[in-house]
């Protein structure tokens, strides 16, 4: 299919450079924690409602928005979905940061600040090339950008609200999480659980009249390494092995007391070839050997959050359409990649049967560091990318 460039639709998007950056920073300048997405919200809201698109705001809860902008053609054509998340992290321990997080810097063609690369950056491409595309190319068929809330912690009363009540509709979707300029097609899967040891406290100076939960938990995670071990020979292509991950403990009152408590929280990342039924079970069925084997040991488990992977065929028309519109743009072919991250892209995809791709210009790996930040040409170049695939898709047909 012949493909038309940005610049024939009278597009520059290097041109409105300045404004792009200007506009990272005046979200990065929103500290929207998660639970507190609510000013970005209408920031993100009034920008589309100027670029003449239709906005309902969607809430799952009180002040947790979800924003659904959508701009229909009154052409028959496809369905394009662009989405991104509102909330971002926590900036952490102030003394590692440079300068203040929430104030951003723009320095040697960088733009600094908490959320630059997870995910404002992408969301300032998905509104720029929505913009532009509406404002100047003639399209068919419905063009949907939806910035959710709630997405850090697993999109509860976000895209998996929005999901279950009927919101994703589309033919093709791509979502800007960062990824390095690289195109992303497929994610693990996120299990989180909770395994808490009970015992029995007594003075530690008598420790053979009590029960020690902290002992007990020991060989829980003993039995994890071995575990682990087992999980680094479950490989995908794109994304590399299985993992589990020993991400916090606690137990104990004082040191001098028999621990009657332990709970250790635990992550495991699923190919999405595994069945999570069967990862539940496995691990199910170590804690219990481990409880057999240590005589008055009582476990128990609680899940915390399933968030599922997916991977899309490499035949899917969504792929090949963003290398396309990369390809213009760049003259180069970008890599096609996983992410090992969770993402709303899953959501998307299994909630709505959508075939989805991720794509943005922050760098995945630094997404969480102090001293968070994006590169201003990969920014520009991003939003000519996004704004390319949307005039492809969407263009309309003679």
């Amino acid at each position: 299919m012949e493909r038309t460039p940005l610049k024939d639709f009278g597009i520059d998007i290097p041109a409105l450079r300045e404004e792009i950056v200007t506009t990272l920073c005046d979200l990065v300048r929103l500290p929207s924690i998660t639970g507190n997405e609510a000013e970005m919200g209408r920031s993100v809201a009034a920008f589309c409602e100027a670029a003449g698109f239709n906005v309902e705001i969607v809430s799952a809860a009180p002040d947790r928005p979800n924003v659904i902008a959508t701009y229909d053609t009154g052409r028959p054509g496809p369905k394009l979905l662009l989405n991104d998340h509102l909330d971002i992290v926590p900036p952490g321990p102030l003394e590692y940061w440079d300068h203040p997080p929430f104030d951003p810097l723009v320095k040697d063609g960088r733009v600094y600040g908490r959320g630059t690369i997870d995910t404002k950056s992408g969301l300032t491409t998905i509104l720029y090339a929505a913009r532009e595309a509406v404002a100047k190319a003639p399209l068919c068929g419905t063009l949907t950008l939806i910035f959710s809330c709630d997405e850090e912690v697993g999109g509860a009363l976000g895209m998996q609200h929005l999901g279950r009540n009927g919101y994703l509709d589309a033919d093709f979707a791509l979502v800007a999480e960062p990824t390095s300029m690289q195109v992303e097609i497929a994610t693990k899967g996120r299990l989180h659980l909770e395994i808490s040891a009970e015992g029995k406290a007594t003075h530690a100076a008598r420790p053979w009249l009590g029960h020690s939960a902290i002992e007990d938990m020991t060989d829980v995670i003993l039995a994890l390494r071995a575990y682990a071990d087992e999980l680094a020979t479950r490989t995908d292509p794109l994304l590399g092995q299985a993992s589990v991950c020993v991400g916090t403990i606690a137990g104990g009152t004082v040191p001098n007391m028999v621990p009657n408590r332990c709970t250790l929280g635990l992550d495991r990342r699923a190919l999405p070839s595994e069945d999570v039924d069967a990862v539940r079970a496995e691990l199910a069925a170590l804690v219990k050997r481990v409880e057999a084997a240590r005589p008055g040991a009582k476990f128990s488990i609680a899940e915390k959050v399933w968030w599922p992977g997916y991977k899309i065929d490499a035949d899917e028309p969504i792929i090949a359409e963003t290398v396309d519109a990369f390809e213009m743009v760049t003259g180069r072919r970008p890599d096609i990649k996983g992410k090992d991250a969770g993402t709303d892209a899953s959501w998307i995809n299994t909630l709505g049967g959508i075939p989805v791709v991720m794509f943005s210009p922050g760098s995945g790996p630094d997404a969480m560091n102090a001293n968070e930040n994006v590169g201003i040409d990969d920014l520009v170049t991003a939003t000519a990318v996004v704004t390319q695939l949307v005039v492809n898709i969407l263009g309309a047909r003679p």
